[in-house]
């Protein structure tokens, strides 16, 4: 216990308190510019950093990271961008209540449900890293390969209107996800004759064409301002306290984030949506989600900040980065010459427990200086759209250029997306499963062929472990579970008419 309060207090120290609040502010901005996110924040970072003390410089970044989750919320409210791949999901009922002229109300529900997630996410880190650790190391690609079969379950949950667009959505996603290098084969596909894409779509390019792009030009020629009503009514604080009379919504978006961002190769995206899902499938007012649902927003919202501690228990314990983010964290560790393992709990306790509670002060900071500049931000709702849609727009196309490789066909990738995602809104396809199918796609197709090449090309892999059965019993539950929910109901409803 005493190395536990010599973190707190080496976390509370004034140049740590500082270093926190200036993290947060940077992972604010970098959340608010679509396309960048918190893995471009912290490799610019890196640099700086190096004449830092490790337990500063390391603190700097986790604020940046904590405060990038609730950032990219911001945009996705407002203009309908999201800031980064886990604030896609906030779109779908934030948007809607800025549209309805609660954009503050919208800020509110997201700053207090980050922060709730952030909290619990951190504690889950502080008591059961080793026990999750553990778990996470245990999974192979056999079970990663049922997990993103379970993701893929998803796109009903997202297109429940017309499941056969959301099909062909999630195709189409898919599809752009196998350009690049065929994994078994080793050569390259649909790559349309240029070296560019050898190496595939980046993800954060596809975003920024899918939904900056065409929803901008969409909202262009609606003119106007985003907020319908003509003025951004909604109290923040209203919003902030509205998400704590939904605990249960909060805690379990923030349990769904956790658990998957514990897991490396699941993702913030992967996260944030089945959260929106699981809230949906929960809800009594299911019909209600994509017009406004405060559920809506505090899911995903929930889920995407507490999934950044929890990425940190492989990545701290076993060395091994749950996603692109920890990866450059985890290179943050090796540039100071820390091995990430057991021996990191022992040798250098003190800096394990500071970093743990500088993230817990992170998740308390963003809410102050949210509350101190929620009403500026809400205010960007009633800023004419001819004057916002180019600002967005160059600032998407930056966002694209320096957010993959820093090529200039990132720019015309991005248009492409643009436009094939303009079409889409157009012809009333949903987006998201597409988004969905480039997220999973490739963890899909990798994990599937190892585990055909671990067992001589054998599928009953797939059914050998005691985990790989509870995940195919998880995902008939999914499958089912909403049938047998909805014919409860109904004979609960014919019973009482009775």
């Amino acid at each position: 216990m005493s190395v536990v309060w010599q973190g707190l207090f080496t976390a509370l120290s004034p140049t740590s308190l500082l270093m926190v609040l200036v993290g947060v502010f940077v992972g604010i901005i970098v959340g608010i510019v679509p396309g960048v996110g918190a893995g471009v924040g912290l490799t610019l970072l890196l640099p700086l950093i190096f004449t830092m003390k490790p337990v500063l410089g390391l603190m700097l970044l986790l604020a940046l990271w904590a405060a990038d989750g609730y950032g990219a919320s911001i945009t996705s409210i407002l203009i309908n961008v999201p800031g980064g791949a886990g604030a896609v999901a906030t779109c779908f009922d934030g948007y809607p209540m800025a549209k309805q002229g609660r954009a503050g109300e919208a800020i509110g529900i997201s700053m207090a449900s980050s922060m709730v997630a952030g909290i619990i996410g951190t504690a889950a880190l502080m008591l059961v890293a080793p026990p999750v650790a553990k778990l996470a190391v245990d999974i192979g690609p056999a079970e990663y390969t049922i997990l993103s079969i379970l993701g893929m379950t998803l796109i009903g949950g997202l297109s429940s209107k017309e499941p056969i667009k959301g099909l062909i959505s999630a195709v189409i996603g898919l599809m752009t996800s196998f350009i690049g290098y065929d994994l078994v084969t080793g050569f390259v596909r649909y790559n349309f004759g240029t070296q560019y894409l050898f190496d595939g779509v980046d993800l954060e390019v596809a975003l920024v064409g899918f939904f900056a792009i065409a929803s901008l030009v969409d909202a262009g020629q609606e003119g106007g301002t985003v907020a319908q009503l003509g003025k951004a009514t909604g109290s923040v604080w209203k919003g902030f306290m509205e998400a704590f009379r939904r605990p249960v919504s909060v805690i379990r978006s923030s349990l769904v984030g956790v658990i998957l961002g514990a897991m490396p190769g699941i993702g913030i995206s992967l996260a944030s949506m089945a959260a929106y899902d699981v809230e949906k499938r929960a809800s009594k007012h299911p019909e209600e989600f994509g017009n406004g649902a405060v559920e809506g927003v505090i899911g995903p919202e929930a889920a995407n900040n507490s999934c950044q501690p929890a990425a940190l228990i492989p990545t701290l314990t076993l060395g091994i980065p749950a996603g692109s983010t920890s990866a450059v964290f985890l290179g943050a560790l090796i540039m100071y010459g820390i091995s990430p393992g057991i021996g990191l709990f022992q040798d250098k306790s003190a800096l394990v427990w500071a970093l743990m509670w500088g993230i817990m002060i992170a998740s308390i900071a963003y809410v102050v200086v949210g509350l101190a500049f929620a009403g500026f931000f809400a205010k960007v709702t009633l800023l004419p759209i001819e004057y916002l849609v180019p600002i967005t727009l160059v600032t998407s196309f930056i966002g694209a250029y320096s957010g993959a490789n820093n090529n200039y066909w990132d720019i015309v990738v991005a248009l492409a997306f643009g436009v094939l995602g303009y079409m889409m809104t157009v012809l009333k396809y949903p987006v998201a499963p597409a988004v969905l199918g480039v997220v999973l796609g490739p963890k899909l197709e990798k994990n599937y062929f190892t585990a055909l090449l671990m067992s001589d090309g054998s599928r009953k892999i797939f059914f050998e472990s005691p985990l790989a059965i509870v995940l195919w019993i998880l995902l008939a539950l999914v499958l089912v579970g909403p049938h047998v929910t909805r014919a409860i109901r109904k004979r609960r409803a014919v019973g009482s008419a009775a």
